[in-house]
């Protein structure tokens, strides 16, 4: 059984784990050192792609949903290697079924984001009613695509803390006081997002910003450029305090940065993939958390939001 609250193994981190033909393993980020055979896509409910144009989940298939809640699947069109497509269309129709192909609900249309962001996608918005086995079917040009499966779990079993609970407070680095990560930034240059911990962040009565990612070590197709992309909003929202997390400790001490150690911000979330974006209240509640990808449209209407 998938343990419910992975953390991110020496192997699985978003640096460019990727298979034979370049897919990215996000799948991986699930906390098991076994990412699967290099021809496999992630998520797939068969035994790898079945055709041209194949579903990519963006997201952990285990471990991270939870029902009753809003819960955000981003997905991709990927070609028969896994490889993102450049071509995609503007707006795909999911329908989220059990595992046995049953629907749950009626389909749902969701719009392409892709600003300022190379790999285009889909985030699928979906409240699940229960626990169990899913799936995600789509179809393209009249096309049925592969139903790509994942599980949903009671919000107990899931430590990444969800949208309505309190963030957590964690002194991480600063400029003044780098608390043992060196360096505090990968991004070069260093973003200016070190100013204050998390910690006096959350205590200034401030909306917050808090992004954990590894600009240096996250550079595919689909790990984007998310910490430029938080930065491209400083100037329109200058009420939020907005605080840079790094993932690994010390990635520049060691041959290989799969073998580096963690920050303390990935062991007080409970992450198991990276990079993810909260946004929080005032009060210190999530209002928002964006994992894994997300683009400069989809981040601007959720600072929006939370400033309205």
């Amino acid at each position: 059984m998938v343990d419910p609250s992975p953390t991110i193994t020496r192997r699985s981190l978003l640096v460019g784990a990727a298979g034979a033909a370049g897919v990215v393993v996000l799948a991986a980020c699930g906390g098991s050192d076994d990412a699967g055979g290099d021809d496999a896509i992630p998520g797939t409910t068969g035994a790898g792609a079945v055709s041209d144009v194949n579903l990519l989940p963006i997201f952990p298939q285990d471990g991270l949903l939870v029902t009753g809640s809003e819960q955000r699947l981003p997905f991709t069109l990927a070609d028969a290697a896994g490889a993102p497509l450049d071509d995609v269309p503007a707006e795909l129709e999911f329908v989220v079924q059990t595992a046995d192909g049953e629907d749950v609900g009626d389909p749902i249309t969701v719009a392409r984001r892709d600003q300022g962001i190379p790999t285009a996608y889909f985030p699928l918005l979906f409240t699940f009613p229960e626990a169990g086995d899913y799936q995600v079917a789509g179809s393209i040009d009249g096309e049925d695509l592969e139903p790509r499966a994942f599980r949903v779990s009671e919000p107990d079993a899931v430590q990444v803390p969800q949208p309505g609970q309190p963030m957590i407070p964690v002194d991480t680095p600063t400029v003044d006081d780098a608390r043992g990560i060196d360096p505090i930034c990968t991004r070069d240059p260093d973003c200016d997002l070190h100013g204050v911990t998390l910690t006096q962040a959350l205590d200034s009565g401030t909306a917050v910003a808090l992004i954990i990612a590894t600009p240096e070590f996250c550079q595919t197709a689909i790990c984007g450029p998310v910490l430029d992309i938080l930065l491209t909003q400083q100037a329109a929202f200058p009420d939020i305090t907005m605080v840079h997390a790094e993932v690994y400790k010390n990635p520049e001490a060691v041959d290989n940065v799969a073998e580096a150690d963690l920050a303390p911000v990935i062991n007080g979330y409970h992450l198991g993939y990276e990079p993810v974006l909260f946004l929080a209240n005032p009060d210190g509640t999530i209002a928002v958390r964006l994992d894994t990808i997300f683009d400069e449209s989809e981040v601007a209407e959720a600072l929006a939001a939370l400033t309205a």
